[in-house]
């Protein structure tokens, strides 16, 4: 397993994994590669490679979809401050399959991996693990 270092710089925030992922994997033995985030407010998910305009589009709906000025029961009953990136890594995943093809990501032309950090900034964790 490998793990690669996430600094994030916003509170909400995509940051593009592609290239990181693909110095992992490149040349190596197996079938797929898996990526984990272990934290319970980020995630990871396959997205367009648009460049930043496809990231901060994303970032935008998801704090759209979750406003943060919602009443949260979480924040009234345990106190916790950040209910809400909670909610938006939710709806993202925690890890991913990518198959491998001699030794490269399987990735269609116009996709990309990103990070999503939802409780920001922050540094964080990707697992990397080659199956």
């Amino acid at each position: 397993m490998h793990e690669l270092r996430v600094e994030t710089t916003r509170k909400t925030e995509l940051v593009d994994v592609t290239p990181r992922v693909r110095e992992v994997v490149d040349g190596a033995e197996g079938s797929a590669v898996v990526l984990y985030v272990p934290h319970t407010t980020a995630g990871i998910v396959v997205q367009a490679d648009g460049g930043l305009a496809v990231a901060r589009d994303v970032e935008a709906a998801l704090e759209r979809i979750v406003d943060e000025s919602w009443e949260w029961e979480h924040t009234q009953e345990e106190g916790d401050r950040n209910p809400w990136s909670h909610v938006r890594a939710a709806l993202t995943a925690s890890s991913l399959t990518i198959p491998l093809r001699d030794g490269e990501l399987a990735l269609g032309r116009l996709q990309a991996l990103f990070f999503c950090e939802f409780d920001g900034p922050r540094s964080r964790s990707l697992y990397v693990t080659i199956v």
